[in-house]
This record gives C-alpha cells, structure tokens and sequence, in this order.
C-alpha cells in the first residue's frame, strides 16, 4: 500500500482520479499523466484512508465566498434538497443530496449558479444538520428552497427555516396534472388551462377543476386533491416569476446525475456501506471546488510522520 513513502501530490492526484472514475481505469490514467505504475488496489485503498481521514464538517462548511453571501442582506441563496437512490449490498438505498448556491448575474467570476453540496446516505436525521451548516437558518440572506412534495422535506424545512419563501416545484404539480389529463377526453385543452391558472396564482381554482372531474375514481380525485391543498402555500408560481424567483428545481435534479450518478451508477455498480459513503465525500468536496480540504489534509499528515 502506498503510504508515507509517497508525496502527498501522487496520493492526492490518486484520490482526485479515483473520485472521476472507476478505480479500474486509475493506473491506466496515472502512467499516461505521470509515467508512474500503480495498481486498482492501491488508488482504492488510497482513496478510503483520505475519505475517512476528511472531516464532515469542514466539508459542509461554507467556502468564504458563500459565507460572505449569506452574510449580506438583502441577497438572495437558494436551497435545493432530494433523494437519489443508489445501488448497495444491502439493495438499493436512498442518498439525500442538497445543493445551496447563490442567485448572481450570469457573467459573474463563478456563475450564477456556483454550488456546494452536501450528501448523505440513509435517514434524514444525518443529513440535515450539514445542510443547516452549509446554509445556517439564522444567516440574514433570503432564502428560497425548490423541493418537491416529499413530506420530510416540507416538515423540516418548516420547522428548521421558517421565514424562507417555499416554492413546490412547479413541473412536479404539473406532471401530477398531466396524469389526470391522460384520462380526459381534451386533456391537452384542460392541462393548459390548469397551468395557466398555476402562473396566474390560482391553485385554488385548479383544486376546484379536480374535485369536479366526476370521470375519475374519487380514490384519485381525493389524493390529488390533498396534495394540492396541503401545498397551496408554496404554489404561488406567478408572484414568484415577478419577484425574479426560479420555479423549478432543476438544479438539484441536474446535481443527482452531475454529483451522484455519473461515478456512482454506472452499470453493474454496487456499493458496500463505507465505500459508498466514503465516495460520497470525495465527490462532494470535488463538486463543491473544495478539494484543497484534501491536498490540506495530506500536507498535514506528512508534516505529522
């Protein structure tokens, strides 16, 4: 195993490799950059001792840059938060993924939608207090969360920021819609005009078109129902289009395939536990432009030997 003997570059460059791509392709990859032989084993167990050695902490904690937007008020930073299910000895298992960036100009120095994440396998209870450490709840900067109906999500989103503006993901209620419409004899014409309704701050008229569709099981007719009245609150799509506000949580649902899938669900991947969790770390501080925690982190431990 490498080890003391190798610089604190060749086991980052081994970490950074691994966290792009399967560990196979690692030494293939390295002697073609570096004119150095590794093996699979080594960039594998190279990259779970720094995984575990990373702190959590320090990687849910804020960069400078969006502190010192969360910071500012007024200002504007949006929160995104989701699942995404990934394949595991134990089957498959859900991963909350948030994703927190600041509202900025297009042609700023990092986008307008420069992000850190943060990511978690298993219960909510274990994910939530690094996403209120990437965002605090107390900070004095706006903010705006896009999730969708999950009731998790609502609960403590509520409890945790409840001076936020909460927007329901305006595609989720229409495809909620569009189900329905499937079933109608001129669907097209009854899903456009509830969607206008949805952009005219109307939902309570959309509620009323649904309870009067005697043509559906009234199983159905109640679900969709409740759904949109447990969520009026956060369907106000046409006032928050004239505030300048997104309505859709594309963002999060790009990070699941951009973080997430494109190293960790490929075909035929499965993961144990500490492995999963483990490149769940790396791929976070690589998404969120913190991978300096990782060169940092093995400067430290030579300077220690």
């Amino acid at each position: 195993m490498l080890g003391s003997r190798t610089s604190p570059y060749l086991q980052e460059k081994l970490a950074l490799l691994s966290t792009l791509t399967v560990f196979g392709q690692v030494p293939e990859l390295v002697e073609q950059l570096l004119g150095l032989r590794v093996n699979q084993s080594q960039a594998y167990r190279q990259c779970q001792r720094i995984a575990d050695a990373l702190d959590e902490q320090h990687l849910s904690t804020p960069s400078p840059a969006l502190a010192g937007q969360q910071a500012q008020a007024p200002g504007l930073v949006y929160g995104m938060v989701d699942g995404s299910m990934l394949f595991t000895d134990q089957g498959w298992q859900e991963t909350k993924l948030g994703r927190v960036f600041a509202d900025g100009p297009a042609d700023g120095p990092a986008g307008p939608h420069a992000s850190e994440y943060v990511a978690h396998r298993g219960h909510y209870s274990g994910f939530t207090p690094h996403f209120e450490r990437l965002l605090p709840p107390d900070s004095p900067v706006r903010k705006v969360f896009i999730t969708d109906g999950a009731a998790w999500i609502g609960q403590w989103l509520s409890t945790s920021y409840p001076d936020a503006t909460h927007i329901l993901d305006y595609y989720h209620v229409v495809e909620k819609l569009a189900a329905v419409a499937r079933q109608l004899p001129q669907g097209d014409t009854w899903l456009a005009r509830q969607q206008q309704h949805l952009l005219c701050d109307e939902s309570e008229r959309v509620e009323a078109h649904v309870a009067g569709l005697r043509q559906l099981p009234a199983a159905d007719r109640q679900c969709l129902g409740s759904y949109l009245r447990a969520n009026h609150y956060r369907m106000r799509y046409g006032s928050y289009q004239a505030d300048g506000l997104l309505i859709s949580s594309g963002p999060i649902e790009a990070a699941h395939r951009s973080v997430l899938q494109v190293r960790m669900k490929r075909s035929g991947q499965r993961w144990a536990n500490h492995g999963c969790d483990h490149l769940l770390r790396l791929r976070v501080a690589y998404k969120s432009r913190k991978f300096d925690l990782v060169t940092q982190l093995l400067k430290n431990n030579q300077a220690k030997i």
